[in-house]
């Protein structure tokens, strides 16, 4: 049974009930207890930075089927800890596929798992998956936080969580509370202070490592504008002109106005209006951070 690498865990999970939904009735009574799947034919390949952590765990997905995940390979950075998984399927005690996918478990500042996330995806699983296969990746997860090799303490968190949800519409410039940004490690950050002392910005959802937030630019001939900046290993690597106004100096009846919208899947469709006309400009954000234009 040939399974993607890059199918989402829940589509996987309907996929093994679904094989179960074949099995005749007459052999239900048959199976066997797949809790007595034996241990010793779970490969528990130990990575270096694994020795104090539980690192496989099981998912039982139906009747008769079980999955296996076994950390393999794990790498701190930040406030994440990537871990590649070998997965193994099993169908009435027998291995029937073996793959690999790669998750991102998030943390916040007290070290609480907040995400995970398979890599290349933007769902969090802990929101989407049934409920006993979400208690077992937060079991893992406090597993491996708990490892004193794998504590994250000492990278800086620079940006706030996001409070917002995508997708993301509009801008309520009258409701607007900023954040102020105390890194001083992001290169490329300090030309969009706009005259202060520290940037102030409004945090919109993060695509995997991949910081997204807006910034106001109102140091100029106008105080409603503001640009859109990706960062990425403390790098500014993207920025764009998402919303605001624009007119001649004593035109303002020809005053010209921007607004964007953001979708779950990191689609930016730019809107720039005038008395006469209005155009649509698309984008997205790629996992590098790079804003390309469509």
């Amino acid at each position: 049974m040939k399974i993607d690498k890059i199918l989402t865990f829940s589509i996987l999970f309907a996929f093994a009930i679904g094989c179960n939904k074949n099995i005749s009735k007459d052999d239900s009574n048959n199976l066997k207890d797949t809790s007595k799947i034996n241990e010793s034919e779970i490969s528990l390949t130990k990575n270096k930075s694994t020795k104090e952590t539980n690192n496989s765990f099981v998912i039982n997905c139906g009747s008769g089927c079980a999955m296996t995940y076994t950390a393999e390979d794990i790498s701190p950075e930040a406030s994440t800890i990537k871990v590649k998984f070998k997965v193994n399927m099993y169908l009435d005690e027998k291995l029937s596929d073996t793959y690999y996918e790669v998750y991102n478990f998030k943390y916040d500042k007290l070290n609480n798992i907040t995400k995970i996330q398979l890599e290349g995806k933007n769902e969090n699983i802990l929101e989407n998956l049934l409920t006993d296969a979400q208690e077992s990746f937060k079991k893992f997860s406090i597993d491996l936080i708990k490892d004193k090799n794998l504590e994250i303490k000492s990278s800086k968190i620079c940006f706030e969580e996001s409070k917002m949800k995508l997708p993301y519409i509009s801008i309520n410039t009258k409701a607007l509370k900023y954040n102020l940004l105390d890194c001083t490690s992001i290169n490329g950050i300090e030309k969009y202070n706009c005259n202060s002392d520290k940037l102030r910005y409004i945090s919109l959802p993060n695509k995997e490592e991949v910081n997204i937030i807006l910034v106001p630019q109102d140091c100029g001939d106008f105080d409603y504008r503001y640009y859109l900046l990706t960062i990425k290993s403390n790098k500014v690597v993207g920025n764009l002109y998402v919303e605001g106004e624009w007119y001649e100096p004593d035109d303002e009846e020809n005053k010209e106005t921007t607004s964007f919208s953001i979708d779950r899947d990191y689609n930016l469709v730019v809107k720039t209006q005038t008395s006469n006309s209005s155009i649509l400009q698309n984008y997205v954000i790629n996992n590098n951070g790079n804003i390309l234009k469509q």
